[in-house]
Formats: structure tokens, sequence, C-alpha cells
């Protein structure tokens, strides 16, 4: 599959196949993510990955979105929540100046996407998180007070395929009695503006 193949087939996924996932494939996409383009090659991102069964609950905890939906409306069930996390930390020593933020917050973007493609190249399906509640996070996973969560990205292997549409009134993604998850995208013709707007 090509690269262009994987980003345009790529959907969030938030049901997962009760399977583990091996650290190899994660460790592919943790390096993925390291060489990702940075701001001025600061390289503020760290990585924590997760795939033990016993610290995946306390994560799923202090996550909300999507994932964590009632599965009547296409969120897991208990055996369907994610099987490994790759959580994208910014070293505030590495920032040097808080007005930095929002380069940071760029490479993380560029990171995440990366970590994202690799993943599904793999066979494995993620959902890019931004509600956490990182004050009760940060000591599940013992990180220290200079680093800010910036993104947490679930993981598994897929057990639901979402479908892209064309988007007509509305961008509201919607379940269909089956629980498949259709999620409607602009046209491109309706978003790109030739050499001038």
């Amino acid at each position: 599959m090509s690269v262009y193949e994987i980003a345009v087939t790529r959907r969030s996924i938030r049901r997962f196949k009760d399977k583990a996932v091996p650290y190899e494939a994660l460790e592919k996409c943790l390096n993925a993510g390291r060489l990702a383009p940075c701001g001025r090659n600061h390289q503020v991102c760290e990585y924590i990955v997760i795939n033990d069964a016993e610290v995946l609950p306390g994560v799923f905890e202090n996550i909300g979105g999507s994932v964590k939906m009632p599965p009547e409306k296409g969120g897991p069930r208990p055996e369907q929540s994610p099987k490994a996390y790759i959580i994208i930390l910014i070293n505030k020593t590495w920032e040097e100046d808080a007005n930095r933020r929002r380069i940071s917050l760029y490479d993380v973007g560029m990171a995440a996407e990366n970590i994202i493609l690799v993943a599904y190249e793999q066979g494995l399906g993620t959902c890019p998180i931004l509600m956490f509640h990182e004050n009760n996070l940060k000591p599940v996973l013992n990180i220290p007070d200079e680093y800010d969560i910036a993104l947490v990205i679930a993981m598994g292997y897929p057990d639901e395929s979402p479908v892209a549409e064309v988007a007509t009134d509305s961008v509201e993604g919607w379940l269909d009695d089956k629980l498949v998850r259709h999620v409607p995208k602009r046209k491109l013709e309706d978003i790109v503006h030739h050499n001038r707007f």
C-alpha cells in the first residue's frame, strides 16, 4: 500500500479486537514519530508506550472522547477497549521558552501523524485523543512535572470498519443500524484555492 493509499483510507478506530499489540509494532511507530519534522530540531517530544494489560485500565479511566462512548453509540464493549497507547509528551525543559508552545504543538501533530500512518501500515487502528484528565493520568504513569501530556493515541487491531463519504450539508459523523461509523468529508474542490483565495 502506498503512503497516499494509507493516508486516504485510514479512519479513526474506537473498537479494538481483544488481541495484544506487540512492542515491536509500537517501536516502529515510535521511531517514525521520533524522526518527524520538528521546529528548529528542538525535539521536545518524548513518548510513553503502554501495552501492559495491568497498566491499560488506568489510562482508559482517564481519557474521554468517542473512545469512551457507550457501545450502543459506537463505543467499545469492555473487551474492545484499546490494547495499547502511545502518549506524546512535551518536555518543557527542551522547550526553553513558554512562547514556543505553539511550535511544540505543531511538532506533536507531525509526530502523531507519522505514528498513526505507520500503525495503519502494520494493521493497527488508532484514535488520537485530546480529551484526558492530565492531573489524574500523570501520577498513574509517574510523569514528572517538567512534562506536559500533549496527546494520547489509543491503539489496537481494529474491530470496526468506519467509512468515509462525501459530506453534503453536514460533517457530523453518524452510525447506521449495524453500528458502522460514517465519516462525512468535504470535497477537495470545496476546500482548495489555486494560487490565490
